[in-house]
């Protein structure tokens, strides 16, 4: 194998040990990943990437247990199986299990110099990664609650991908793909992303921060609306879906069901189906500015609360096309496959 084909090739790895773990546990039927299950994705995820010639991962050094885990199985692999995995460097951080606890990391793999980020999580866990990974690629892997902007796919073969990317076999440039985001501003001062929901919500506290109920739901913009979403997205989705290839988004005011244009059944969480009035729907174009107008209440970010406002604030949202870019694990392994890229022997592939 090529020496220098090795070279500055490393991954860095967010896995969120609390995304699938919020209080939509108790109020639907959504499943849970267990930090084991997750460990385990993140071990299949290692060695696809080092047969692909990978030699090094940065991951957080949660004390929740993932790393740790992972540490362990590296060991008890190497050992009883011969597997081969790349060195596995936990950032020097602090953790507080926290949402700063991805922010932080994310900003060290940046520096790092990182490829690519394979991010394990949901809606919430993407948006931490895209609001601070500039123009580093990220390999969107759901395991959290609402899974509209990640993809589920399996773990080897998401390494696999991220290997033939981060080594260069395939250019970024022919499988990646530039998201749209809606920004918020409060009091002239950018504050936040959305990647696929922003709610206003007429409740004066953050509190449990996960979305579910929607008679408190007044407004909702999204950046993409898929007919078979789960979480709010879904309300647009059902109504007037939008792809995310398109370069608008949505903005609906809701009523109380049975009142206004319509009454959709969405799927607001999983196993959570309700009636959910429309007042009015319309497009949502790049750049333009909406002001808030709902005295007070909550921003949700992707299905969780974030941000209290009162009639003192000014609150500003717009869609944004020059969102974070994501890798097409399909379009990649497409690619190698018709480039006879894993044909044998292959230069990309670790002997």
């Amino acid at each position: 194998m090529d020496s220098k084909a090795l070279d500055n090739n490393a991954v860095g790895i967010i896995a969120n040990p609390a995304s699938g773990q919020d209080i939509r546990r108790l109020i639907s039927a959504a499943s849970g990943l267990s930090i084991a299950e997750k460990t385990n994705i993140v071990r299949r995820l290692c060695l696809g990437m080092w047969v692909l010639g990978v030699n090094k991962v940065y991951m957080i050094p949660d004390n929740s247990g993932i790393a740790g885990s992972l540490l362990r199985s590296k060991d008890q692999g190497f050992v009883a199986l011969g597997e081969g995995w790349p060195e596995i460097e936990l950032l020097d951080m602090p953790v507080e299990e926290k949402a700063i606890d991805t922010l932080r990391a994310v900003e060290l793999m940046v520096k790092s110099g990182v490829r690519l980020i394979i991010v394990l999580g949901g809606d919430g866990t993407h948006r931490l990664v895209a609001s601070n990974c500039g123009d580093i690629p990220i390999i969107a892997l759901s395991t959290g609650t609402n899974n509209t902007f990640p993809h589920f796919q399996e773990a080897t073969i998401v390494g696999m991908a991220a290997g033939l990317v981060a080594r260069g076999a395939i250019p970024l440039s022919e499988v990646t793909r530039r998201n749209k985001v809606l920004h918020v501003e409060i009091n002239d001062i950018r504050r936040d992303i959305a990647l696929v929901d922003l709610c206003l919500v007429d409740e004066l506290w953050v509190g449990s921060r996960a979305l579910w109920k929607p008679e408190r739901v007044k407004e909702i913009f999204v950046t993409f609306a898929e007919a078979d979403a789960i979480g709010w997205s879904s309300v647009a989705g059902l109504i007037n879906p939008i792809s995310r290839e398109s370069d608008q988004g949505l903005h609906l005011t809701l009523c109380p069901p049975g009142q206004g244009q319509l009454t959709i059944y969405a799927p607001i969480a999983p196993g959570l189906i309700v009636p959910v009035g429309v007042e009015n729907i319309r497009i949502l174009n790049p750049l333009e500015s909406v002001a808030v107008e709902i005295q007070k209440g909550i921003i949700a970010l992707d299905g969780e609360r974030e941000f209290a406002f009162s009639q003192a604030d000014i609150i500003n949202i717009w869609l944004d096309l020059n969102g974070p870019l994501t890798v097409d694990v399909p379009q990649v392994l497409q690619i190698a496959a018709e480039r006879g890229i894993l044909n044998y022997p292959s230069p990309y592939i670790r002997s």
